[in-house]
């Protein structure tokens, strides 16, 4: 009854109906290596990423204290030089006070200083007396004598001494060859022979003594 009407033309290429060919898979490999991985790893990635939360919050801290340092670091430094101000204006309202009282001192107000005066010499007892020792190879004479001790160094405290030892040096001289004589005599002395320590006699030795005496009678029973 009714014609079909025509198909209108479009401006667009007409698509094929046909399927495109598709390259099958030949082979699908299943990794049951990265498998356990995965299902035995749940630990270990909960421990890797606590220990990342914990780097972070370190690193976070360091930052935070560091600032507070800087912080702290500039309020001191605030106080020393808002101080060092408060100190300088001080000095000088002190110095321009002063400045008005000074007062000229006079050289004739300050005593000289002679130094420390010398203690008198108290008086002591004099000490001079000589002494000879007489060893056996030896012969010494020693004097003491009595000084005082002032600046211009060590000074005797008398001379009258002085004849008393040339008569002391010539009695010396004279007892001298008596000493030497004293000592030879005891150098020719006959020297005694020292004894011989005494010791008891070890096992061994025992032993060998013994043997030794039966040796002996044996000998002398043969000749005999």
């Amino acid at each position: 009854m009714f014609a079909k009407p025509r198909p209108k033309k479009t401006v667009l290429p007409t698509v094929s109906k046909k399927r495109k060919a598709v390259s099958a898979v030949e082979e699908v490999n299943f990794d049951f290596d990265a498998r356990e991985d995965y299902l035995t790893g749940f630990h270990k990635r909960k421990l890797q990423r606590v220990k990342w939360a914990q780097e972070q919050a370190a690193k976070k801290a360091r930052e935070e204290k560091i600032e507070m340092r800087k912080q702290l670091k500039d309020e001191r430094q605030r106080e020393v030089e808002d101080h060092v101000k408060a100190v300088s204006a001080i000095l000088e309202e002190a110095q321009a006070a002063t400045s008005d009282q000074d007062e000229e001192f006079n050289a004739e107000d300050f005593e000289e200083w002679d130094g420390i005066a010398e203690a008198p010499k108290e008086s002591t007892d004099v000490v001079d007396y000589e002494d000879e020792f007489i060893d056996e190879d030896r012969y010494t004479t020693v004097k003491v004598e009595a000084i005082s001790v002032t600046r211009d160094g060590l000074e005797r405290l008398h001379h009258d001494g002085d004849k008393a030892e040339a008569g002391s040096e010539d009695e010396a001289k004279a007892e001298r060859p008596a000493a030497d004589d004293k000592a030879a005599k005891t150098k020719d002395r006959k020297e005694w022979p020292k004894k011989k320590k005494f010791r008891y006699e070890t096992k061994l030795e025992r032993s060998l003594g013994a043997k030794k005496s039966k040796a002996k009678k044996k000998a002398k029973f043969k000749k005999e």
